[in-house]
């Protein structure tokens, strides 16, 4: 498996003595300031190879001249496109079809609106969005009227570290599971996450963990170019055996919740199949461990 690159921040390590934690003080003490933007006019194709190169799941969309934030590219919304919903018409009316005309096409075309927080914001507030709006990342603007972008917050950024949360993994994972298969096809998985909003698979095969398809192995498709010809849903038929990872890091359900953020830093990966002697139980990523520390 190809550890991603961006290492999280560390906010310190401490033993807590309750499920609770409130951690203060200004976001751009740990928000990124070195962003990487695109604009609307980058292709949709790159954007993905953007987002596959600096792992990350959500890109500003910025204006070339003046950093203003314009929107957001989202991962799930590239899914999206690909038959994973509403977006993949885009392809059927404006495109007709034609999959490698369409992946050429404007971010702008599919990008979101953009949730921000100035640079005067705590880390509470950006805690609190990640939390109750599911985002991973939130951008950080200047101020509210000039909108010009200087950093962003991540999951990552806020994740806590520890000794010893005492929670054990078993309590925080989560436990219904939606998995794939191997044969599984690219659309249908694009379908599944998108209905969701998962950001992996765990692939079984006879009710035993052989793999797991994530929101990068989709980008993935399409950054190295292997297409199967010019029409979509030819090339959405690609089965999930031909892009899933197999080299799979698991944790132990009796685990500390600590030794998932300890693993994010070492991997920089964002969530952990929970294995019992080869069976899947469930699955802990690190947004379980921000709401179990910080909302208790």
């Amino acid at each position: 498996m190809v550890y991603r690159k961006r290492a999280p921040r560390d906010l310190g390590s401490k033993k807590f003595s309750s499920r609770k934690a409130k951690h203060e003080g200004d976001v751009m003490a740990i928000a990124e300031k070195n962003v990487v933007t695109t604009h609307r006019a980058n292709t949709i194709r790159n954007v993905a190879q953007i987002m596959r190169k600096n792992d990350f799941r959500r890109i500003p969309v910025v204006d070339a001249g003046t950093n203003r934030l314009e929107g957001l590219a989202v991962a799930i919304d590239i899914l999206d496109f690909l038959g994973g919903g509403e977006k993949y018409n885009i392809i059927e009316k404006d495109y007709k079809g034609n999959f490698l005309a369409a992946i050429n096409c404007p971010i702008g075309k599919i990008m979101a609106d953009a949730q921000f927080v100035d640079s005067g914001a705590q880390v509470d507030e950006v805690v609190d969005i990640i939390l109750k709006k599911h985002t991973s990342a939130i951008p950080v603007v200047k101020d509210g009227k000039s909108r010009e972008v200087v950093a962003i917050v991540t999951e990552r950024d806020i994740l806590p570290s520890a000794t010893n949360f005492g929670i054990k993994v078993k309590d925080a994972m989560q436990k219904k599971c939606i998995t794939s298969s191997a044969g599984m096809m690219l659309s249908d998985v694009s379908k599944i996450m998108v209905r969701n909003r998962l950001r992996r698979l765990p692939v079984i095969q006879e009710d035993r963990l052989t793999g797991i398809v994530t929101v990068f192995d989709v980008l993935g498709f399409l950054e190295k170019g292997n297409f199967k010809g010019v029409n979509a849903e030819e090339n959405l038929s690609t089965r999930v055996n031909e892009i899933m990872e197999t080299e799979i890091i698991t944790m132990n359900p009796e685990q500390d919740l600590s030794a998932v953020s300890t693993l994010v830093k070492k991997t920089n990966l964002g969530g952990f199949p929970v294995v019992d002697d080869g069976k899947l139980l469930g699955i802990v990523t690190t947004t379980d461990v921000i709401r179990e520390i910080y909302s208790g």
